[in-house]
């Protein structure tokens, strides 16, 4: 008995050993449970949308613009404040002080006034000279009037009278134009002399800019007291309750999107998003660099806000926005998220898991968004899918779902 236990003890520890060492080995080569997040395969509504940035901007703006050249006094108004058709003022211009004038300016003005002012006396003298042959003139014809009334002066003598008077007469008008003449040319030359300075008002009472139209002020282009040219932009009106928001999309976007399609206006300030439909969508684009130096052909997209106006009163002029504009929606697909997907091959798969394992199932997928996608073929409502698959998921593999800590 005592040999048949000694004999017994060396092949229970050589058991034991080898449980020992075949448990090490399992516990070495066997995989386990990888912890994954899961999603499901769902029905509902999905639409896919066009996202863009965006800019609110009002209807219909007014630039009221300078009338004439002249110098703007300071515009009282505000950004914000009411204005009323042709009754409120927006700006003030008065004419523009004189230039100053350099040393070879005014050295040739003063020489002008001078030549101005002797030709005004020289016309003065020969008004006097033409007062004196008009008066000999007068004299001659009264006198031969006289003869040829007692018969001692021919019709022609009188006629010859007459035309001499007559000349004298029109000698005198001229040299009287030429008085008023240099008087005026005088004037001017002493005008082009007036200094800023001896100007204390503007030189008048100037021109009285008001609103075109009623609304409110939405931007003041020039402030200050300033010399301004005809033309020249001052202020920015319009009615703050007839906004849009207009986008310009790439063209390739551009030829999905249809007038009245459905669109999400977000991060423009408020808590929930905006709801507005396309308007229009411009014929023509246009060439707009990119941040990264890129040409692209753009396309100007309007939306009109279809909320009232008392949900996004504080959102104004030149805002920036965000548009999502559908361009295809339907109430009824199957879902399956977009994180649950990858490339193989030439199409799409994703890992379903059934009874704690992954196993690979290539599907068929229509319409996608940046959330979910439309699927075709290859998935059921309720299915469990593997969101985000790493290189360490493979056919089989079991899982177990990520515990939200």
């Amino acid at each position: 008995m005592v040999g048949a236990s000694r004999r017994a003890g060396p092949v229970i520890i050589t058991i034991v050993m080898m449980i020992i060492v075949g448990t090490a080995i399992f516990l070495a080569i066997r995989k386990p449970a990888v912890s994954v997040d899961l999603g499901i395969v769902t029905r509902g509504p999905m639409a896919v949308t066009i996202d863009d940035e965006g800019e609110a901007i009002v209807h219909d703006v007014f630039v009221v613009s300078a009338p004439l050249n002249g110098r703007l006094l300071r515009i009282d108004l505000e950004p914000g404040d009411p204005v009323k058709r042709n009754s409120t003022v927006v700006a003030r211009i008065l004419p523009a002080e004189p230039a100053f004038l350099d040393v070879r300016s005014r050295a040739s003005a003063e020489a002008q006034e001078r030549m101005y002012a002797s030709q005004l006396a020289s016309s003065r003298a020969r008004v006097n000279q033409a007062l004196a042959e008009r008066a000999l003139a007068d004299r001659d014809l009264q006198r031969v009037q006289d003869l040829n009334k007692r018969g001692f002066s021919t019709q022609a003598a009188l006629d010859a009278a007459r035309m001499r008077h007559d000349r004298a007469e029109a000698a005198l008008a001229e040299a009287r134009s030429a008085v008023a003449a240099a008087g005026h040319q005088l004037n001017a030359a002493r005008a082009a002399l007036i200094s800023p300075s001896a100007v204390a008002d503007g030189g008048g009472a100037g021109v009285v800019v008001t609103a075109p139209v009623s609304g409110t002020v939405l931007r003041i282009r020039q402030k200050s007291e300033a010399l301004v040219t005809s033309g020249m932009p001052l202020i920015e009106i319009g009615d703050p309750e007839q906004m849009e928001i207009v986008t310009d999309l790439l063209s390739t976007e551009a030829v999905k999107v249809a007038v009245g399609a459905a669109v999400e206006i977000d991060k423009w300030g408020g808590s929930q998003p905006l709801h507005g439909k396309v308007r229009r969508v411009d014929p023509s684009g246009f060439t707009k660099v990119s941040s990264l130096g890129v040409e692209e052909q753009r396309v100007n997209v309007y939306i009109d806000i279809t909320d009232p106006h008392s949900v996004w009163q504080k959102m104004g002029h030149g805002y920036r926005v965000i548009v999502r504009i559908a361009s295809w929606s339907n109430a009824d697909v199957l879902r399956v998220p977009v994180s649950a997907l990858f490339r193989q091959q030439n199409g799409w798969a994703t890992f379903v898991v059934q009874k704690g394992r992954a196993h690979l199932v290539p599907i068929e997928i229509d319409h996608l968004n940046d959330e979910v996608a439309e699927v075709r073929k290859g998935l059921s409502q309720g299915d469990r899918v593997i969101l985000h698959p790493g290189d360490t998921i493979k056919e089989g593999r079991k899982v177990v779902e990520r515990q939200l800590s």
